[in-house]
């Protein structure tokens, strides 16, 4: 077979190709002999129906097509191998010459390769990094906060009324507030009483809620409305009217810091000072990796900010699609609403809508050309090892067999492929602090250090936006603990499975 390539133009690469008359002709005749085992033709035994039968039972134009759909995938790996094209879509067909055994038939297939990118120095990227510091103050908010979460609820014996510090048990009955015009039908939950106990000490009660039952006695009865979040939910922004009956008044009480609190947070055995210890270094470990995991994020965005790449507009459309159908779906299950209704709530205009969902899209696309690009540059492998340790982590965190997980897996080969392309991905990551430079500074420091970068980001991001014309388009603190084996929160960073190719 001959090859020539013809144009290319950003990331279009078209190629002509001469496939040999006699690979035509045995392909024709592959297909013939194949129908002659199967059709089932009066006169003539499988296997013994002559071309000219073939020919007028079923037409020489299917012979050709049939032939040109067995010989075409062959020719496209071919020549996809032959010139070494990385490709980020399926190839097209542009034109095929004329059908004619015993003569050369001749291809222009057009292949959308990676386009042409061009990372900066790594070494000359700074990235600062939190440092890890834990004072006993946030050590006194871990176990304040276990107490809350172990805390027992005593009944009060007093006639007196209802304070700010007091959890009051309800028996509430709820009703959506409607129009006069509005017919829909009631919600399930509308109209059956429901008991509650509502603790009138949490910063995240309702005001309405909380300034109706403050002042009231055991056996009266409330009203009071509150208005549902925008959630998304068909009772996003609705006004909920709930009418409680107060069954009685308890208090919250806090368990001392003794041998049986420590048994039920999992320090059985352990004193108080070994649990603050323990609760520490725990925290250290959490914040430790959380910084890393937020400077990994920063270095991988510089990366991104300083990269040159002509985003390629076919790459954005697809992942603009494919931003839409899963907004869709999420829309449909939250709510059973369609995306026209569910922007049109939000207040928003569709096309404003996809612009925005566009410009998402447009940046999915550059972080996964330029991850996939330092992939390549660290050497990235993954191995069978990898993929059974990731496996085990996954099976761990869903509570459910490593073995049946893997089979699972294993049973789909895009399935495999997401997989493996996640923990390329995070193996990519996990490299990235160690070909850049990375500054260690306290709060102050830090946080001077994020508003210069991300001054800096808005000025690229401005810049980057007039580019998208053409395609039309401070950090989290968390203190957790686990008191089973002094577990606290772990972020990791984010990666999208979603390839630029789909």
């Amino acid at each position: 077979m001959r090859s020539e390539l013809i144009s290319q133009e950003k990331n279009i690469v078209r190629i002509k190709a001469e496939i040999e008359a006699e690979r035509f002709e045995k392909a024709v005749q592959d297909v013939v002999k194949e129908i002659s085992h199967k059709a089932n033709i009066k006169g003539f035994r499988k296997g013994r129906v002559p071309r000219n039968v073939i020919e007028l039972y079923f037409g020489r134009e299917r012979l050709y097509r049939e032939a040109l759909e067995n010989l075409i995938p062959e020719v496209i790996e071919q020549i996809r191998d032959e010139y070494e094209l990385e490709l980020v879509a399926e190839p097209k067909i542009k034109s095929i010459g004329e059908l004619k055994e015993g003569e050369p038939l001749v291809l222009e297939i057009e292949y959308e390769v990676m386009p042409e990118i061009e990372l900066p120095d790594l070494n000359q990227i700074e990235v600062p990094k939190l440092k890890a510091t834990v004072t006993d103050e946030m050590v006194d908010e871990v176990i304040n906060d276990l107490r809350e979460r172990n805390a027992e609820y005593v009944e009060v014996d007093e006639d007196r009324p209802i304070d700010e510090g007091d959890t009051v048990v309800v028996n509430a009955i709820a009703e959506v507030e409607r129009e006069d015009n509005d017919d829909a039908e009631k919600f399930d939950f509308e109209g059956k009483e429901m008991e509650d106990m509502i603790d009138l000490s949490v910063p995240y009660l309702d005001e309405n809620v909380k300034k109706d039952l403050i002042g009231q006695n055991v056996g009266n009865t409330v009203t009071t409305t509150v208005t549902h979040p925008e959630d998304g939910s068909n009772l996003s922004g609705k006004r909920i009217k709930y009418s409680m009956e107060i069954k009685g008044i308890k208090k919250k009480v806090l368990p001392e810091l003794d041998e049986e609190f420590l048994k039920k947070v999992g320090a059985e055995g352990k004193s108080l000072e070994e649990f603050r210890a323990e609760i520490k270094e725990q925290l250290i470990k959490n914040l430790e990796n959380r910084s890393k995991n937020e400077a990994i994020n920063l270095a991988l965005q510089q990366i991104v900010n300083q990269a040159k790449i002509e985003v390629p507009e076919s790459m954005v459309e697809r992942e603009f699609h494919s931003l839409l159908h899963e907004e869709e779906e999420k829309i449909r299950q939250a709510g059973e609403m369609t995306l026209e209704e569910y922007v049109k709530q939000s207040g928003m205009d569709l096309d404003e809508y996809k612009n925005r969902l566009r410009e998402k899209a447009y940046k999915r696309v550059m972080n996964s050309l330029v991850l996939e690009e330092l992939t390549k540059r660290f050497e990235i492998k993954v191995n069978p090892e990898d993929i059974k340790a990731y496996v085990e982590r996954m099976a761990g965190a869903y509570n459910i067999s490593a073995e049946k997980l893997s089979s699972f897996i294993a049973s789909d080969q895009d399935r495999l492929y997401r997989l493996s392309y996640d923990i390329m991905a995070e193996k990519t990551l996990g490299k990235i602090l160690d070909h850049v430079k990375v500054k260690e500074l306290g709060r102050e420091e830090y946080e001077e250090a994020l508003k210069v970068i991300m001054n800096n980001q808005g000025k690229v991001e401005a810049v980057q936006e007039e580019m998208q014309e053409k395609v039309e388009e401070e950090p989290e603190k968390a203190l957790q603990y686990d008191g089973n084996d002094a577990r606290g929160g772990h972020e990791d960073v984010g990666t999208d499975s979603n390839r630029t190719d789909g």
